[in-house]
């Protein structure tokens, strides 16, 4: 089935410089953001946004807010990730995904995002949908994105992969909004998609399956 949708993800997740006070296997999700971008008419076709309240480590870190300009107040006054979760799923319901999964694929900046963090989050939350019950791994749609990150370094025939920064940089695009918000991060990504598509890239070519 032709691909017909990416969902531009891009999580953004408690932490600290030292690891001391937010080890890396204890992160937890505290922005999702979704856009959804039809691959045929080049449009956003919708949005998902929301803030999440930790609860393993409930106080930000000084270095998380300054990382991704999420304050305190912000994801104290969010609701916890299974709430969160429960709306998104009811979002991606909405525009047909879980019905037809095969035309949708997620693209992320790195696997860091669908690799490590939601299975993380999932497992930590006990989640109900997105881990398949038999193997903890991923279920559909999830466990099928791609990476931009590669994406971009072979349509350029770049030697090495770069990060977000750098492929605005390459593409002569500013950066819009901050780094390292969440939904900052997704327009600008998908600002990166349409360029890229401008000249040639077919995503479809780069799903993993």
């Amino acid at each position: 089935m032709r691909l017909r949708y990416l969902l531009i993800l891009d999580f953004e997740a408690t932490c600290d410089d030292t690891g001391r006070v937010v080890p890396r296997d204890e992160s937890e999700i505290i922005e999702l953001p979704t856009i959804l971008y039809d691959v045929d008419e080049n449009v956003v076709q919708a949005t998902f946004h929301e803030y999440v309240r930790p609860t393993r480590h409930p106080t930000l870190t000084p270095f998380c807010t300054d990382l991704t300009g999420i304050e305190q107040n912000t994801v104290d006054a969010a609701d916890p990730f299974p709430s969160v979760w429960e709306r998104y799923q009811v979002f991606l319901r909405k525009h047909g995904i879980m019905d037809d999964p095969g035309s949708a694929a997620y693209l992320t900046c790195g696997d860091w995002d669908l690799k490590t963090m939601l299975p993380g989050q999932l497992r930590l939350s006990a989640a109900q949908t997105g881990l398949n019950p038999t193997t903890s791994t991923l279920s559909a749609p999830y466990n099928r994105w791609i990476n931009v990150k590669k994406s971009f370094q072979q349509q350029y025939g770049l030697k090495y992969s770069k990060g977000m920064a750098g492929m605005l940089k390459h593409a002569n695009m500013e950066l819009e909004g901050r780094h390292h918000s969440g939904i900052d991060d997704c327009k600008n990504i998908l600002r990166i998609v349409q360029r890229m598509r401008e000249d040639g890239w077919k995503p479809w070519h780069d799903l993993p399956w």
